[in-house]
């Protein structure tokens, strides 16, 4: 195995970990294990487990920006079916995971926030990034009178989220995705959908 590949499956590996036992529970020893690469080699990449959970993120978040990037800018959609089909997207990723594993910025911001600034600085840098793609697409229902008049595009970008994390705090704890459904339908099906 090459530098950069033992560093990627080490990342790769990482990622099943904290998304399956959260920071605490996520081992340096399986970890290894499971990448078949030797202690030492782990050391050589990442001098602590933080520097370790932030390579992760960032490896998450190109990954969750490319999607968001890919789906929420599909011009052949309007802007509320775009913002639909990422949910339903992410949707279709958890039902294939078994334990459902949910949203890394989540998992993290519930256990290693807290104690760690170079985390939390991460985490909310993160979330204020996504929090500007949904601005960007409220914005635009707003523009074309696909999102209700009462509601403000930058207060609800905020609250999707919000409550999206919340489904999966849920969604993880019942083994279901039905609380990420539920989100969806009171949200995309109630609350943003403009009665004429």
């Amino acid at each position: 195995m090459t530098k950069i590949d033992t560093r990627t499956v080490l990342v790769e590996e990482g990622l099943k970990a904290l998304l399956s036992h959260g920071y605490e529970g996520a081992g340096i020893g399986p970890i290894l294990k499971s990448a078949g690469v030797p202690k030492g080699s782990f050391y050589h990449f990442f001098p602590s487990k933080e520097e370790f959970a932030s390579a992760v993120l960032a490896f998450y978040l190109e990954r969750n920006q490319g999607v968001r990037t890919r789906l929420l800018t599909d011009k052949s959609k309007s802007p509320l079916q775009r913002l639909r089909a990422y949910f339903v997207h992410h949707e279709q990723e958890y039902a294939k995971e078994n334990p459902i594993g949910g949203c890394l910025l989540g998992n993290l911001a519930q256990s290693i926030a807290a104690h760690s600034d170079v985390l939390r600085l991460e985490l909310h840098r993160a979330f204020a990034a996504w929090q500007r793609d949904f601005q960007t697409v409220l914005r635009e229902a707003r523009d074309v009178g696909e999102l209700p008049a009462h509601l403000d595009p930058d207060q609800t970008a905020a609250f999707l989220i919000d409550a999206y994390e919340g489904a999966l705090v849920r969604m993880k704890t019942e083994g279901s995705i039905a609380p990420l459904q539920r989100f969806m339908t009171m949200t995309l099906d109630c609350l943003l959908t403009n009665h004429k």
